[in-house]
């Protein structure tokens, strides 16, 4: 099915039993490159339209959860490939992740490392133990019992300290493969604490040059992004692709 989205052509069809979107550049200013935001389609697009129209191709393929499990981003990469072939595009991705879907594009990106040029996080859940698994608060306790285990089925909170899945474990596999990460934050989030989800990433990256992180003044978990400017973003990307 083909349809207008925010003035680019969309296709959206199905993809392994997956709901999957792909938006094309306009006619001729196509330049190879995919970027994949990896959950909350739709949700804050302006970073992703700026890159369409300077030629990027856009994607999305449904997720099982928010919870980046190895099933979702093995689908991805199958995705991504079949993206890459039919499109004609370089064979990399940029997975652009908000709040969980942070956690689907650093563990796409530390499974898949030869599919990713660059990775854009913003708020990102890294640390289940910090979400959803900070106990207190009906938010996480809602998303712990009704997504989390369900997920993850078996998962117990003690046994979140010694968790392999957790998202930052993925820190050192993107250094070792030297992929590119900018990490935005607000300074005010009380959703996705920083200092218990992207400052443990940023110690990984120390020294390496690989890791640009940008804090936000005055910005809680939302609005994503830059609150008026994103070029800095998008330049990143750009750079890094």
């Amino acid at each position: 099915m083909s349809e207008k989205w925010n003035g680019f052509d969309l296709v959206e069809f199905e993809f392994e039993g997956r709901r999957a979107i792909v938006v094309l550049p306009e006619a001729g200013t196509a330049v190879g490159k995919l970027v994949l935001k990896t959950e909350y389609w739709g949700a804050f697009p302006d970073i992703e339209l700026r890159l369409a129209a300077k030629g990027y191709h856009l994607a999305y393929l449904e997720n099982r959860t928010r919870f980046a499990t190895k099933d979702d981003c093995d689908a991805k990469a199958r995705f991504v490939r079949f993206l890459a072939e039919k499109y004609a595009l370089d064979g990399k991705c940029v997975p652009v992740g908000m709040s969980c879907g942070g956690a689907h594009a650093v563990r796409f990106a530390g499974f898949y490392p030869e599919l990713t040029s660059c990775v854009y996080i913003d708020a990102p859940v890294l640390n289940y133990c910090s979400f959803p698994g900070r106990i207190g608060g009906i938010y996480n306790e809602k998303v712990w019992e009704n997504e989390f285990v369900k997920a993850y089925p078996g998962i117990k909170r003690y046994q979140l300290i010694g968790f392999g899945e957790h998202p930052m474990n993925m820190a050192d596999v993107l250094v070792r493969e030297r992929i590119p990460v900018i990490m935005v934050y607000g300074l005010e989030d009380s959703t996705v604490i920083y200092e218990e989800n992207g400052k443990l990433f940023e110690e990984a990256f120390e020294g390496t040059g690989l890791l640009k992180t940008v804090a936000v003044p005055h910005r809680g978990h939302h609005p994503h992004g830059m609150i008026g400017d994103n070029s800095e973003i998008v330049a990143f990307i750009i750079e890094h692709s």
